[in-house]
């Protein structure tokens, strides 16, 4: 609960103390009415010679009533402002802390488990606070008023008493049982979606290799132990309520048949009289009583859901950032467009092999690196490094003489235009897709979204789709070919205009004609940037200032094309591979 308290703001407080205050009047108000009770019962027992008081009493009883109802609405309303206040500001950071999670942090927790805490969690948490701690507000202040009610009455008291522990033994006994299954049972909807999301993904694989069966078994085996622990955690949550009733039933017997047994030992018709009117009032207040138990068991029966869903929430918002921002907002003014890595080595977390090994080189302004070698020999995770989704384990990283640990992650990758090696496409227009991320916070104008467009060889198509730059994206660029994505993203990148251009094997869906045109056109736009790109085809990158070969995580071969067919044997392996004779030399 510290969580939760820790995002309260002094309104809900307020809020808080408005709905203790009407609850308060609520649980006496309603107490009230069996008063009204008595004193008409006795009223009709002597012979009911004077109306009046009947009806003040009925009149006050339609008042106290009425009033009592007016505060649970007033008590309820604060309630839920607080309640919904507060699950508002923690679904806000949640998001803000997933949106600031790293490469890293993303590997330790499952896009399905995220998805899960940001939705079903949530709203395990919710309710809670909303009805369970209006009933754990309530329900103890009617139980003390009630026992104060009886306190001359010990018999009746008893009564109430042995209930209330045979209930509350029983719910908590219940309520252990169920702890651990529901625990289990989120952990299974984080696998249900996982297994959908995959099935939705990979649709078109799931399609062309007929594996329909495959993932119904999959599915079915995950939804059927997803139900049986269901039902194992209902049963005993659902097993409440019969011994609520088991125990009210029984001690309004008890009541009854005490009270019974009572008037009969009294030999006195007025004694009896009066026993009986006891009798009814106190079944009243017991009627109270258990109306406050009941509201309790129901919190109780919320209460295993919201402790793993707010542990669970709690797990993302306490995960400590690996990428921790530092204070630079720009450069070295006399390194400016330059990228230089020093004897850098770095290894994924939780892996024994380093995935690059001393790496280092130097680009300056304008200049242009590539980066080739066989797969898996450590391209992207170059490429990562520099837009800093991971730390160094060694070495250092430099962007404009700076190392990248001591800038401002916004102000570092305001400076990059970066195009992935899976492009990816926003819900919305094509407009708002090219203009995405734009930099400095300014959007651009439509001319300088076209004037990108024209620059990545994404216009012509965009022109003749039905409202152009207003078009539809779908969910992940769905709707477009991987060729017109691809141009997409590059377009999205030129448009923001960086001093830093990264290319992660983002021409690959290109043809050739299309390439040379693109190649071209950014050549002459963005002369003064500096460009790394990551490629397959030694026909794309040849013509680079400086070339990478990478092998296993290490340097193989540095240098320019002609360079390294010559003192490079993987670099001529794949210049082989693709050129001719003629071409290699």
């Amino acid at each position: 609960m510290k969580k939760i308290i820790s995002y309260m703001r002094s309104l809900e407080w307020a809020y808080l103390l408005i709905f203790l205050v009407f609850a308060y009047l609520q649980v006496t108000l309603s107490l009230k009415i069996p008063e009204c009770m008595t004193t008409i019962t006795d009223n009709l027992q002597q012979g009911g010679a004077h109306w009046t008081p009947l009806l003040v009493q009925t009149v006050k009883m339609i008042l106290f009533t009425v009033c009592s109802i007016g505060s649970a609405l007033l008590s309820g309303y604060c309630i839920s402002y607080a309640s919904a206040t507060v699950i508002m500001r923690m679904r806000r950071d949640v998001f803000r802390k997933i949106m600031a999670f790293n490469l890293a942090e993303m590997r330790e927790f499952s896009t399905s488990s995220l998805i899960t805490r940001c939705t079903s969690d949530m709203e395990q948490v919710r309710p809670f606070l909303l009805v369970g701690v209006q009933a754990l507000a309530q329900g103890p202040l009617m139980i003390v008023l009630v026992a104060s009610k009886m306190k001359g009455n010990q018999i009746w008291l008893a009564a109430v008493i042995v209930a209330a522990i045979f209930l509350f033994t029983s719910t908590f006994v219940l309520f252990g049982l169920s702890l651990s299954r529901t625990s289990r049972l989120q952990r299974l909807i984080d696998l249900v979606n996982r297994i959908t999301k995959e099935h939705l993904t990979g649709m078109r694989v799931v399609h062309a290799y007929n594996g329909y069966k495959l993932q119904s078994e999959q599915f079915n085996r995950v939804n059927d132990e997803l139900a049986g622990t269901g039902i194992a955690a209902n049963r005993f949550t659902g097993a409440i309520m019969p011994f609520f009733n088991l125990g009210m039933n029984g001690l309004t017997l008890a009541i009854y048949a005490l009270g019974s047994i009572m008037i009969y030992q009294l030999g006195n018709l007025q004694e009896k009289q009066v026993m009986f009117s006891q009798m009814v009032v106190f079944a009243s207040y017991a009627l109270q009583a258990f109306t406050a138990f009941a509201a309790i068991i129901i919190a109780i029966v919320m209460l295993p859901r919201f402790i793993i869903s707010l542990r669970r929430i709690c797990e993302i918002l306490d995960t400590e950032i690996s990428i921790r921002d530092g204070e630079a907002r720009s450069g070295n003014g006399m390194s400016t467009g330059s990228i230089e890595f020093r004897d850098v080595s770095f290894t994924y977390p939780g892996s024994s092999e380093s995935a690059l090994t001393d790496i280092s080189f130097t680009i300056e302004k304008g200049q242009t690196l590539a980066i080739i070698g066989p797969t898996g020999s450590g391209k992207t995770t170059l490429m990562n490094l520099i837009l800093r989704f991971y730390d160094v384990t060694d070495g250092a990283v430099l962007v404009d003489g700076r190392d990248v640990r001591d800038y401002n992650l916004w102000a570092l990758r305001d400076k990059i235009g970066y195009v992935p090696q899976k492009s990816f496409l926003f819900s919305g227009t094509i407009g708002s897709n090219i203009d995405y991320g734009h930099k400095s916070g300014l959007s651009n104008a439509l001319e300088e979204i076209q004037k990108a467009a024209e620059i990545g060889q994404s216009k012509d198509f965009i022109e003749k789709k039905t409202g152009a730059y207003q078009a539809r994206v779908e969910e992940g660029g769905s709707n477009f070919s991987g060729g017109q994505k691809q141009r997409l993203t590059i377009s999205r990148a030129v448009c923001r205009d960086p001093e830093f251009y990264l290319f992660d094997d983002s021409f690959s869906a290109l043809d050739f004609k299309t390439d040379a045109v693109l190649r071209k056109k950014l050549r002459e736009h963005a002369r003064d940037s500096t460009q790394v790109i990551v490629g397959q085809r030694i026909g794309s990158i040849m013509n680079a200032d400086l070339i990478l070969c990478l092998d296993g995580g290490k340097i193989v071969g540095k240098g320019r094309h002609e360079e390294l067919l010559k003192n490079c044997p993987v670099y001529r392996e794949i210049a082989e591979s693709q050129l001719s004779q003629s071409e290699v030399g």
